[in-house]
């Protein structure tokens, strides 16, 4: 991030505290999960996306699905996928480099 301004928000304690439980798996800090959480809101890009490939990319976020099945839900091949993501910046859960291309 070049620029960035600095938000203060008010949650619930069950809010907060639920952040704080995911943070932590994820091994995440909290302000990470609020940025992702506000990039899935309001990318233009995501408003293409049908009901069932945006529940299967938030899946795949979550650790629920594979880049496999995240693949077949929106229609494209994994690496297409794989740079679908990364065009976004949409952390990846799996090992990825640009080399991988010319060796598929």
């Amino acid at each position: 991030m070049s620029q960035v301004t600095t938000l203060h928000i008010k949650v619930e304690p069950a809010v907060a505290q639920g952040l704080k439980m995911l943070a932590k798996r994820r091994q995440q800090t909290v302000a990470e999960l609020v940025r992702q959480a506000i990039d899935a809101c309001y990318q233009p890009d995501f408003r293409t996306l049908t009901d069932v490939q945006r529940q299967a990319l938030e899946a795949y976020r979550g650790g629920y699905i594979s880049l496999g099945k995240l693949a077949e839900k929106v229609g494209m091949t994994a690496l297409d996928v794989r740079q679908w993501l990364l065009d976004h910046g949409i952390h990846q859960n799996t090992c990825f480099s640009s080399g991988d291309f010319e060796n598929a």
